[in-house]
């Protein structure tokens, strides 16, 4: 068994392989996302998206996890497990 510092990890939330494409094959705008989920049960701040689309949320309320992770099933049309948006990164 390996036993490791918790100061040696982070753990980053990641949701650039599911971010969906506009008409012309590029990828939608952060806005265009925000101001279609407001107001919804699935509406998390631009920030959030942000963070979520570089890969660098690295902290948040777990309900944000399972909105994201909510989002890119929908836009993928398949179950998406809120622990596969999650990248451990190790400090070797």
């Amino acid at each position: 068994s390996v036993c490791m510092e918790l100061a040696d990890m982070r753990v980053l939330l990641d949701i650039s392989m599911y971010w969906p494409q506009g008409d012309d094959g590029e990828p939608r705008s952060i806005n265009s996302i925000y101001e279609e989920i407001k107001g919804t049960p699935l509406e998390v701040g631009r920030n959030t998206l942000r963070l979520a689309l570089d890969g660098s949320l690295d902290r948040g309320y777990y309900s944000n996890l399972i909105k994201l992770a909510r989002l890119c099933s929908k836009w993928i049309g398949e179950p998406v497990n809120p622990a596969d948006l999650l990248r451990i990164e190790n400090d070797d």
